[in-house]
């Protein structure tokens, strides 16, 4: 059964689809709304993550062999389902579409400023192509395998520890208001998408489904730190007017780091960084080309119409401008794929009695 994967499988595929090229300008988006308690933000959109991994978990288990795009025609009907999996799969195109334009913008920036971008965007795309038409086992090891790279870009935190802190940038706690928290969880909480592949590969799982919930928890508990530590670095490293100057504080803090032999660690990292953010994409071409209700015969060939939709959109002039709106539009649409649909599907199949040996309507 080359779809099948292991729950320890699924714990890298959750984490490689979440983390990627969010987590880079994340201290920069959410202390724009939460100033010095991002970090706060943080942990509070951890929290929301984790009741939709509950609610994800009870709508699966009603329906534990079909993916996202099957329940809904088995809850509302073939016709109301596939109209709804026309958003679902618009939602994940876009998505993958702008992840796409931003890692060609930030490659443009810090690696290759003279690089024309459908250039960067036909070798990431290819390679993204290549992966995504593999079967998921064959995917979920190589995201197993890029997930080592976190503990690089840990490790390579730690070194910047020297440089000089600033506690006082943090204190007092809470001093944004409450509101402001919520408005900056509101950024932590869409650079943490991507929780929703659970939804497709939830069918494909082989071990004891019982120990799934277990699993997802560890998946987001570890995500959250992970996000929430590098957000108190960055906060104590530089101040909120600092950070507002800063698109990617990340890579600013990694370019204070220098030694004799090795010097721009920010680039050398962001090097070898591309790797994450790529397997973001490649989980959108799959969760897209899933979302199209496709055989497996005819999974590869939509594959690559994904991918050449995805080509088409990072030629769309891109500008500051167009992004801040194109993510504006996005993020809009995948709270609607991504938080209303899911529980409005497991409302509905209590309401309406419906799980997965009821007979089809």
């Amino acid at each position: 059964m080359t779809n099948n994967i292991t729950k320890f499988q699924l714990f890298f595929m959750l984490i490689q689809t979440q983390i990627g090229i969010g987590l880079l300008s994340l201290p920069h988006d959410v202390q724009k709304s939460a100033n010095s308690d991002g970090w706060i933000s943080t942990l509070i959109a951890g929290v929301a993550v984790q009741a939709m991994l509950v609610i994800y978990w009870k709508l699966l288990r009603r329906f534990p062999s079909l993916i996202y795009t099957e329940i809904t025609q088995k809850i509302l009907g073939v016709f109301l389902g596939k109209l709804l999996n026309i958003i679902i799969y618009m939602n994940f195109i876009l998505v993958g579409g702008l992840v796409t334009i931003l890692c060609i913008k930030l490659i443009n920036s810090w690696l290759l400023p003279l690089t024309p971008g459908w250039i960067i965007s036909l070798l990431i795309l290819t390679a993204c192509v290549y992966l995504a038409i593999s079967d998921l086992k064959m995917i979920a090891r190589f995201f197993v395998l890029a997930s080592s790279l976190f503990l690089l870009l840990w490790f390579t935190s730690i070194l910047s520890w020297p440089t000089p802190k600033e506690i006082q940038y943090i204190l007092p706690f809470g001093s944004s208001g409450i509101k402001s928290i919520f408005m900056g969880s509101k950024d932590s909480l869409l650079a943490m998408l991507g929780f929703e592949g659970l939804l497709f590969f939830f069918p494909f799982i082989i071990e004891n489904k019982k120990g799934v919930l277990k699993t997802i928890s560890m998946a987001n508990l570890f995500l959250t730190l992970f996000y929430t530590y590098f957000i108190f670095i960055t906060l104590i490293t530089f101040s909120t007017e600092q950070l507002a100057q800063m698109r990617e504080p990340i890579l600013i803090l990694l370019r204070g780091i220098s030694y004799k032999m090795v010097d721009r660690v920010d680039l050398i990292f962001l090097s070898i960084w591309i790797v994450p953010m790529t397997t973001s994409i490649i989980s959108y071409l799959y969760f897209a080309s899933r979302s199209m209700n496709a055989k497996k015969k005819h999974y590869s060939k939509f594959v690559l119409l994904n991918g050449f939709i995805l080509f088409l959109i990072t030629l769309i002039p891109n500008d500051d401008a167009f992004i801040t709106l194109f993510n504006k539009y996005v993020s809009y649409l995948s709270y609607v794929v991504v938080f209303f649909i899911p529980t409005l599907l497991l409302i509905l199949s209590f309401l309406l009695k419906k799980h997965e040996m009821s007979e089809s309507t």
